[in-house]
């Protein structure tokens, strides 16, 4: 089982990474991203042993939940930018834009939070208790391997000036 996991995770992750790296449309991009979709789909109906009315209902359930969150994600990438571009050095900082940017970075993480508990309570109506733990588990060994992608890929690429 494990080894089958991390093969999986193997082929998913440079996709991933490419899918969740910025707002790129190109039908490449919207291929890779629906292979991505479609093999952690198979892959977490085989470790939840989903029956097709649950693998049904969570297929739903995560569509719309990804269309909720991709916006915020979105925004939440774009205020990063906003917020470096405001630290880089030698230029003066537009202090009521950081702090704007700021509670708005907070506010959409606590929609995000919001999100998660609102698709963790939809899944409860279908899956048992132990299948959402395994659900979880699953999302969140996929999310840091794809957080270790990143930084593997960001070692390669020249450092931003630090403060000093």
């Amino acid at each position: 089982m494990r080894r089958t996991a991390m093969a999986l995770m193997l082929i998913l992750l440079p996709g991933a990474v490419a899918a969740q790296g910025g707002g790129d449309t190109s039908s490449e991009a919207v291929t890779v991203k629906q292979q991505i979709r479609q093999r952690w789909h198979e892959h977490i109906v085989t470790q939840l042993q989903l029956n097709q009315d649950q693998a049904g209902k969570l297929q739903a359930t995560e569509d719309k939940f990804d269309g909720l969150r991709q916006p915020i994600q979105q925004r939440q990438v774009a205020i990063a930018a906003e917020l470096n571009q405001q630290m880089q050095p030698g230029v003066p900082a537009n202090n009521d834009l950081v702090n704007k940017l700021l509670d708005e970075r907070e506010q959409n993480r606590g929609k995000l939070q919001d999100l998660e508990r609102q698709q963790t309570q939809e899944m409860a109506g279908y899956l048992t208790p132990v299948q959402r733990v395994r659900y979880l588990r699953q999302r969140q060994l996929f999310i840091a391997r794809v957080q270790q992608m990143r930084e593997r890929r960001m070692e390669g690429r020249p450092r931003p000036r630090r403060f000093r």
